[in-house]
């Protein structure tokens, strides 16, 4: 008897795109090797199949914040046969998924009313699609992973973390500058991820950007370590630097050696993957991506980079290592160049009423953990504000978290994504009196993993009220005050910050620059990345100067 299932692509079924589009062409079959499927659902596998791969050839679901080359968008179909409930501290989706699910499906009705299929498709993928690696986003994670393992047996989740990925932003931050840098760092994270979809394709497991160097891999548990075996092989260490055209010897390669010395890992692997896995078999997905994070932690703190570790259910840990045969059949795997990507945000945009864009931007272009918009939401609305601020007396306002690596390290992803969401309520809340009282500040922007950018002639303002509101709550507000002192007492004993800047964990760096220059025009961009370069030259400041509470 065949057994049937559903695929999904983004945000809708096989069914739903099967309905909704005319005929595809030819599409091979094969491409699915070891699933069976009946007929229909084949056929609408290959209809859902095709429109995926137009998107990706002809548009991206990138908006890059300061208009540098970057990887296509990828496209990854997974099977779905669904799972267990996502909830919990690690997979933050809270009163926003609802709210933006909601718009989506007003939407969504207004689209389908009109017959216009591909605007339908384009603002399905816009929501559902992690901007940089054209993997699916930690907020479909969020709304959809309770489908991703329901009926498998041994249903397991892994948590990939690349490493050294930090050291990696650093040299070339240092070599570059920061705006080129963090461009060159994410061409890094994007050549992964094309990779990594790939490799997920082939083993028929959902894999997820859920933000910085951290994947999530969806699956049966044979399938997950089956995938995880082979990333390990495809990606070892240094190969997607030097796809990235990071090679030894060069002056990039140097760069980032010093920083791997400055942060006392000394020659510790760059650019591979440490895995952690854990069986969801029996609880939800979030406690056991809490298990395959402390496996994985666990396993970096004691030296041993690049495994793949297994959480087992009775509490304990052990390194599974692929069968022989596997490990001798190394596959090289083609790692595609960072290229210039199409953005189809206007193109969208151009389709929709007024009415239509306005639902768009309220429920687009947002972080499912802390609610504020994304980075990539500043290519869109630049100009506008460009414009509106064009008279001078706005700033751009970034925000930096303190330490946040430490929080992560030391008490568990759980917590520096709770510390996360609360900074995002924070924000939110203060824009919100602002704006009530006829401030003028825009939404608050995620535009890095632990940077927020505020805009607006009262930005700098608003700021500084939210960096007192974090520095009064984050001991027993934000974080518990057991935990606070856990990682005060931590981060002294393991000498990662001197005890004069213990207390300053969790706190906020606040940066102001102005839009406009004199003799200029306004122009975000250049402000953020004038923001950041100053955010930099701040962060050198205080590790000279460690203890001093002024900085």
């Amino acid at each position: 008897m065949m057994m049937t299932r559903t695929w999904r692509c983004g945000g809708l079924s096989a069914r739903r795109w099967a309905r909704s589009i005319g005929p595809p062409g030819t599409f091979a079959p094969g491409a699915m090797r070891g699933v069976s499927l009946s007929s229909m659902s084949m056929r609408r596998f290959y209809f859902s199949a095709w429109v995926w791969i137009v998107l990706a050839a002809t548009t991206s679901a990138r908006a890059a914040v300061r208009g540098v080359p970057i990887m296509p968008a990828g496209v990854v179909c997974a099977p779905v046969s669904a799972g267990v409930a996502v909830s919990a501290p690690t997979l933050t989706g809270g009163a926003f998924l609802g709210e933006k699910l909601n718009g989506l499906a007003i939407l969504r009705e207004s689209l389908e009313a009109r017959g216009d299929v591909e605007a339908l498709a384009l603002a399905e993928r816009l929501n559902d699609t992690d901007p940089l690696t054209g993997l699916p986003n930690r907020a479909f994670f969020i709304a959809h992973g309770d489908e991703a393992l329901r009926g498998f047996a041994d249903p397991t989740v892994a948590l990939l973390d690349m490493n050294n990925f930090g050291a990696v932003n650093v040299g070339l931050a240092d070599h570059h500058g920061v705006t080129k840098g963090r461009a060159r760092a994410d061409a890094v994270l994007a050549i992964a991820g094309a990779a990594l979809g790939e490799l997920a394709h082939e083993h028929g497991v959902l894999v997820v950007r859920l933000g910085g160097e951290e994947f999530a891999v969806l699956g049966p548990r044979e399938q997950v370590l089956a995938f995880a075996g082979a990333a390990r092989r495809a990606l070892p260490a240094e190969r997607v630097l030097e796809a990235a055209g990071i090679l030894k010897g060069g002056a990039e390669r140097r760069a980032i050696e010093a920083a791997l010395v400055r942060l006392g890992r000394g020659e510790q692997p760059m650019g591979d993957f440490t895995y952690g896995v854990a069986s969801t078999r029996g609880r939800t997905v979030a406690a056991a991506l809490e298990d395959a994070d402390a496996a994985l932690t666990g396993a970096k703190d004691a030296g041993r980079r690049g495994g793949i570790f297994l959480a087992d259910a009775d509490g304990s840990r052990s390194e599974w290592v692929p069968p022989a045969a596997e490990e001798a059949a190394l596959r090289e795997l083609p790692l595609p160049a960072a290229a210039h990507a199409t953005e189809y945000v206007a193109r969208l945009e151009d389709r929709l009423t007024p009415q239509e864009r306005e639902v768009l931007h309220e429920t687009a272009f947002k972080d499912p953990l802390t609610s504020a918009r994304r980075y990539d939401y500043v290519s869109v609305r630049a100009d506008e504000w460009d414009r509106l601020y064009a008279g001078g007396g706005a700033t751009a306002t970034l925000l930096s978290v303190r330490n946040l690596k430490q929080i992560n390290d030391l008490l568990g992803h759980d917590a520096g994504d709770a510390y996360l969401s609360r900074l995002g309520s924070i924000l939110r809340g203060e824009v919100a009196r602002a704006r009530r009282a006829r401030l003028d500040v825009r939404e608050p922007v995620r535009v890095a993993s632990k940077e927020f950018l505020l805009v607006g002639r009262d930005a700098a303002v608003v700021a500084r009220r939210v960096a007192r509101e974090v520095e009064r709550t984050f001991d027993g507000g934000m974080l518990s005050k057991e935990r606070v002192m856990r990682l005060r007492r931590e981060s002294m004993e393991r000498g990662l910050v001197p005890a004069g800047r213990a207390s300053l964990i969790g706190t906020l760096r606040v940066i102001s620059e102005p839009l406009s220059l004199p003799g200029r025009t306004a122009d975000v961009k250049d402000a953020l990345d004038r923001a950041f370069e100053r955010l930099e030259s701040k962060k050198r400041s205080e590790d000279a100067a460690p203890s001093s509470r002024a900085l």
